[in-house]
């Protein structure tokens, strides 16, 4: 597989809203380093009366380069079978549940990260839907909703079916995307897991990265999130590749492919720019432009305004990888 390294893979995180199908194509025809992506949740739904509209996005011819995992948000079984059966039909042969989303929206309704505190129900639905997947099926959790005591109190569940891996987000529900990752938590959850276990949070540079292998070096599998948004080179110094000649020549290329294939699948400036003006907020910070050509950008109404900004903040070139203030996945 492409960028492959003996021992270890990396995987892009599924962002929501952010790394959709415009987003991959863009940045994994500029930037190397992940073997394989996860797609952000699609929610499970009963495909005879959807129309499939929410599967477009993962229709295989339409994919980039690399390998994509769909993932689906969901309690319903049958909901669940019948969006697997769809991406089966498709030709997928794996496909996620997100157990990790820590949104509320989401955990009040007992999905994602809020069903992390009831294994019973966790149980009752792996029961009825492993038996009738026609994918393989893996896992993507915290390490509770409130308690990493949860998670221990899950894995005995979980080793009950055939998972293809379990990812761990090194966080609980409740601290979303904020505070220090629990590494302790973790080793215990990996401990008790009979699965692949993949590791995921915070993975910003090398030097975390190079001490997180040394600590679980039977992790293989490594999912890096808005890290690798932040600072799109990251990912191939992860995995030690040569550097890229001329990086700042590569971001605009990014930028500019992107811009176009928002244009393309979307109707009208604000949309597109919204879009534009979101992926900004990661990539944008690790240009050299100074913050008020940030700030011209975001004021941005048209596109001949937003092309304007957008050529004077990319000339300053690239910067590096920001300061580890910013949190993420």
């Amino acid at each position: 597989m492409e960028n492959a390294t003996p021992g270890f893979r990396l995987v892009l995180a599924p962002l929501h809203g952010v790394t959709g199908l415009a987003f991959r194509k863009a940045y994994f025809a500029s930037f190397r380093g992940f073997d394989a992506c996860v797609a952000p949740f699609i929610l499970a739904a009963k495909v005879k009366t959807s129309g499939q509209k929410h599967l477009r996005e993962l229709e295989p011819e339409r994919q980039a380069r690399l390998p994509l995992v769909p993932q689906l948000l969901g309690d319903d079984a049958e909901a669940f079978v019948a969006t697997a059966a769809a991406l089966a039909g498709s030709g997928y042969r794996e496909v996620n549940w997100n157990l990790g989303c820590p949104y509320p929206m989401v955990t009040k309704k007992g999905r994602g990260a809020g069903l992390l505190p009831h294994p019973d129900r966790v149980d009752r639905f792996l029961d009825e839907v492993v038996p009738r997947l026609g994918t393989s099926l893996s896992v993507k959790v915290r390490l509770g909703l409130g308690s990493p005591d949860e998670i221990l109190e899950l894995m005995p569940v979980l080793a009950r079916y055939p998972l293809v891996s379990v990812t761990i987000h090194a966080r609980l529900g409740i601290q979303m995307y904020r505070g220090a990752v629990d590494l302790d938590g973790f080793a215990r959850a990996a401990e008790s897991c009979p699965h692949p276990v993949a590791y995921n949070g915070d993975l910003r540079d090398e030097a975390a990265f190079d001490a997180l292998r040394a600590r679980f070096p039977s992790v293989r599998e490594w999912m890096v999130g808005r890290w690798a948004l932040y600072d799109p080179f990251l990912p191939a110094r992860l995995k030690r590749l040569a550097p890229d000649p001329d990086p700042s020549a590569t971001l605009r290329t990014f930028h500019d492919d992107l811009y176009a294939l928002y244009r393309e699948a979307l109707s009208g400036p604000g949309h597109v720019l919204s879009k534009m003006k979101e992926a900004w907020t990661y990539f944008g910070r690790s240009l050299a432009c100074p913050a008020r050509a940030l700030e011209a950008l975001a004021r941005a109404k048209g596109f001949a305004d937003y092309e304007a900004a957008a050529g004077a903040a990319l000339a300053d070139g690239y910067r590096g990888s920001p300061a580890p203030a910013a949190r993420g996945r």
